[in-house]
């Protein structure tokens, strides 16, 4: 197999992506890239990332390669356990507090949240993106005690959206919840949405 052709595998094994990192580390001069590029068989998306030209490439996926650190929050994050019926406008992620993304130059519309390294490590999951790949996520019950803590930055038609189909889910888990809130200080809140909602 020829070192472009072999490109092109590593790129179809990864969602139609790749780094050039991934190159050098199958041993392939990153060189053989712009010889790629230059037939136009794979296209630039980022710095030192790349797609096949003819192929999708799924966003969430993208997103997550190129700022590993990011974890889906919010309205994203509610859109991927149906919390929501339409996906929202900008995909929204959270770092940890201190992360430069600055430096990321995405390509479609984004919205950065920064948390406090105990609030960021809390309720980490994977879960397929609505596009088929596999992504990291934060788990529905993170989601609402986001929602009800930051109430104030949020689109309230969204927010009560998201809490009204949180309490009609048969598969919610109200100790994670409490204990999430606790966390977060938000118990008295979380105490009066239950009651209005239950």
């Amino acid at each position: 197999m020829s070192d472009l052709d072999h490109i092109i595998e590593i790129a179809m094994s990864n969602q139609n992506m790749f780094k050039t990192k991934m190159i050098v580390d199958a041993g392939i001069r990153k060189e053989n890239i712009k010889v790629l590029l230059d037939n136009g068989r794979v296209k630039r998306i980022g710095p030192g990332y790349y797609a096949l030209t003819d192929s999708f490439v799924d966003r969430y996926y993208e997103l997550q390669q190129r700022c590993t650190k990011g974890i889906y929050s919010f309205g994203t994050a509610a859109y991927f356990w149906g919390l929501l019926d339409k996906n929202p406008e900008k995909i929204e992620c959270t770092f940890p507090r201190g992360y430069n993304a600055s430096r990321l130059n995405l390509r479609f519309d984004t919205k950065f949240h920064f948390a406090p390294e105990e609030a960021y490590q809390m309720g980490i999951t994977e879960m397929k993106s609505p596009l088929g790949s596999l992504v990291k996520v934060y788990d529905k019950e993170k989601v609402v005690c986001d929602f009800i803590k930051y109430k104030s930055r949020c689109d309230i038609r969204i927010w009560g959206t998201v809490l009204n189909n949180y309490f009609k889910r048969r598969d919610k888990d109200l100790k994670r919840l409490i204990k999430y809130a606790k966390t977060y200080q938000i118990i008295d809140e979380l105490e009066m949405y239950v009651e209005l909602l239950q």
